[in-house]
């Protein structure tokens, strides 16, 4: 439609460039020609220019989206209004040079167009009406963060109408790479240098591929955790690995430390997707995980007053009305130092805590600013340095994430969370937060973060929860939601230290099994006999039951510590039913895990 109305435009302001000269030069007295000498200029200057643009952008690309066609229109009013009301009264009270001036005007628009245009078909060098040009995305994704960057690449390279595949990396095939010309990857690490789960299967296969895949483009965006040894270890591997069968590199590995809230590595990443042609008012529109939210300390509670393990807490928050979330999901908490800690760095480098800064678009005291930085890395300000641009270079505290214990029925979001003490007796950043620093009704900066791979199915098949230790909070709220769907098939396998004193949520989990939503609950106390006996010895002693519910389609669902119970029970499963069966079964998506 726009490039309609610039034809139109254009044959105007040509047509009238050539006649007004003419009218004017007829019917003007010689001593006033001088009068209007820029007008003619002007008039030189846009036939040149319109000649000399016209072979060259004749095929450029249309305008993407609306914005710019009311933005045009505008410009249009505002011209058509000023040769109304302006023009009259101005020095040029002759028509003939107000046509030929509001013929400039006219022809400097369709210049504009063009130059428009002409800039947008530089960025966009890979024609995006190509339906030929494709993009292959492909992502590991463990605890949902991977999948969401994904998905929004994917959006933005089919907004900019390129064809795209996005798929995870297990059902990615050798054929699938070798008939792709552009890929990209976003990839997280699992434990230690592990690949999620989505991957493991692409992994093994991967390294016994021999094809070279060198008609192959790719980039990689590795995600992981720098408090783990092997940071970004399983990105690393596939850009090496795709390096080792010739595909090439549009740009070096990018490392997105996900608990890094302001990570450079998306600007790059972002930065990346425009050069390649992507349309940049859909990432404008899709913030990946900036729903920021205040939700303020409700209450919380010690859950195993009498345990011989470190304090656990039942943390409630009072989510803003409109928040939402499903069971599964996961929370992404900015941590605070306590005031003690704060007030200690203030003494030690004689600075006033309460002078006014502007922090991360607020005006807060100096204080409230710092216990958001980690105070162990953060060097005094330099005399006379704006406290603003200081405050910007300084490190944050890194996220602390949780599942969810609870579902919005029920009015409050409910971590669970155990202290963690170092060696000086001091409390971990995050869980010092939660259950001590923070004070009751205190907002509590926060992010809700969507894990899909963690999601109830949506149908009615038998499900296995199997948990340990705080892992029971992604179990809890998964059972709320299937109470609340009235689905009574499902079986609960449990362990912790003590019954009478660390058995969490006990009272929702004894009520949930009188009423029937929950058939079978075994319980794995490791200090209650004398041989240790965990949930993976559970999960054993019930080998038929086991073999049963999976013939009837069930699906597993496994929450808690990566080291110990979850490598036991990912063991234990392979003892049962074998290899091919867990990898069925994960294909499927009826063998999911939350672990830490």
């Amino acid at each position: 439609m726009l490039r309609r109305w610039q034809s139109l435009l254009e044959k105007y302001h040509l047509l009238a460039l050539l006649l007004l000269p003419l009218h004017y030069a007829h019917f003007s007295a010689y001593q006033q020609l001088h009068q209007t000498i820029g007008l003619y200029l002007l008039y030189l200057i846009l036939v040149a220019a319109s000649v000399w643009l016209n072979p060259r952008t004749a095929a450029v690309t249309p305008v993407r989206g609306f914005a710019r066609l009311e933005q045009y229109m505008l410009l249009a009013l505002l011209l058509t209004l000023l040769w109304l009301f302006y023009l009259p009264q101005s020095a040029f009270s002759a028509k003939a040079s107000q046509w030929l001036w509001l013929s400039s005007q006219l022809a400097v628009m369709g210049l504009l167009l063009r130059i428009y245009w002409a800039k947008q078909t530089t960025i966009a060098t890979a024609a995006p009406d190509n339906p030929a040009e494709h993009w292959l995305i492909g992502y590991a994704s463990q605890s949902g963060m991977a999948l969401q960057l994904a998905k929004r690449s994917a959006s933005q390279l089919q907004s900019a109408g390129f064809s795209v595949q996005l798929a995870e990396l297990n059902q990615l095939t050798q054929q699938q790479l070798h008939q792709s010309s552009k890929a990209l990857f976003v990839v997280s690490t699992y434990g230690e240098g592990e690949p999620p789960d989505n991957a493991s299967q692409f992994y093994q296969l991967a390294q016994q591929w021999q094809q070279s895949f060198n008609q192959l483009q790719f980039a990689v965006l590795a995600l992981g955790d720098r408090s783990y040894q092997q940071f970004c270890a399983f990105g690393h591997w596939l850009h090496g690995w795709l390096h080792s069968r010739d595909a090439k590199a549009i740009r070096p590995l990018l490392e997105l430390d996900s608990a890094d809230s302001k990570s450079p590595a998306l600007t790059q990443w972002q930065q990346l997707l425009t050069m390649l042609g992507a349309d940049t008012e859909t990432a404008a529109e899709q913030p990946v995980n900036d729903n920021w939210l205040l939700a303020g300390l409700h209450s919380r509670y010690i859950a195993n007053p009498a345990s011989s393990g470190l304090p656990c807490y039942v943390v409630k928050l009072q989510m803003p009305a409109d928040s939402h979330w499903q069971a599964g999901d996961l929370l992404d908490v900015q941590p605070e130092n306590s005031k003690c800690a704060v007030a200690l760095w203030l003494t030690r480098h004689a600075i006033n805590g309460c002078q006014a800064v502007h922090y991360q678009g607020r005006h807060v005291p100096l204080c409230w600013a710092l216990a958001e930085l980690e105070l162990d890395k953060v060097q005094p300000p330099a005399s006379g340095s704006p406290l603003a641009d200081w405050l910007k270079l300084q490190p944050r505290l890194p996220l602390r994430s949780y599942s969810i214990a609870s579902i919005p029925d029920e009015g409050y979001l409910q971590l669970l969370v155990r202290q963690v003490q170092h060696d000086s007796g001091a409390l971990g950043i995050g869980s010092g937060w939660l259950t001590a620093w923070a004070m009751e009704q205190q907002p509590v900066q926060l992010r809700l973060r969507q894990h899909a791979q963690f999601h109830l199915p949506d149908d009615s098949r038998p499900l296995i929860f199997i948990a340990n230790g705080t892992g029971i909070a992604g179990i809890r709220a998964l059972l709320a939601e299937q109470v609340k769907r009235g689905q009574r098939d499902n079986w609960l396998l449990f362990g912790e230290r003590r019954q009478d004193s660390d058995f969490f949520f006990a009272r929702d989990i004894q009520l949930w099994q009188q009423q029937g939503f929950i058939r079978h609950c075994d319980l794995a106390f490791s200090q209650q006999q004398a041989e240790k006996y965990y949930v993976q010895h559970a999960l054993a002693a019930q080998r038929a039951r086991l073999l049963d519910w999976l013939e009837q389609g069930a699906a597993i669902y496994v929450c808690g510590s990566l080291q110990g119970m979850g490598q036991a029970v990912h063991q234990t499963l392979l003892d049962t039913i074998g290899s091919d069966a867990l990898a069925q079964l994960t294909q499927q998506g009826r063998y999911r895990r939350d672990l830490y």
